[in-house]
């Protein structure tokens, strides 16, 4: 009984603490190069970007947003003692940093992928804007996380 009020506890705790929702495999399995600029945004749907940038090169400009998605879950375990010990397994999702990439004004889909596959995409104008893309994206997070 204690073990279960215990991982209640944990678990709630837990989910209090997500403050974005991922991506799923789904919504990423959904998009195509000739998805409508309105239907990624469907099919984004309440995904929270962890950080978005627009970057400029040459005469072209783009928006960048960098999401967490989420590829599967882990089980973690702790051990609880009182008079007895109880093992308590929580399950924690597994993330990796994935990036939606649209051309501006239209916001056509441009590119989507893991920041290393975008960096040695065959299209010059992907990769070429990688580097671009990460820095920014970097700076953009690291701003939305001080106080």
């Amino acid at each position: 009984m204690i073990a279960r009020r215990l991982a209640l506890l944990v678990f709630v705790l837990l989910a209090g603490c997500a403050s974005s929702v991922p991506l799923q495999r789904g919504q990423i399995d959904a998009l195509t190069r000739d998805t409508r600029p309105a239907d990624v945004e469907q099919i984004l749907g309440k995904a929270t970007p962890i950080a978005q940038t627009d970057v400029q090169a040459g005469e072209r400009q783009y928006n960048a947003r960098r999401y967490q998605l989420q590829t599967g879950s882990r089980q973690e375990m702790t051990m609880v003692c009182t008079p007895g010990c109880f093992p308590i397994f929580i399950t924690v999702p597994v993330m990796v940093e994935y990036v939606v990439i649209q051309r501006l004004p239209g916001k056509e889909l441009l590119a989507w992928g893991a920041p290393e596959e975008l960096s040695k995409d065959a299209d010059t104008e992907v990769s070429a804007l990688m580097p671009t893309v990460k820095q920014r994206l970097e700076a953009a997070a690291a701003a939305s996380k001080k106080p």
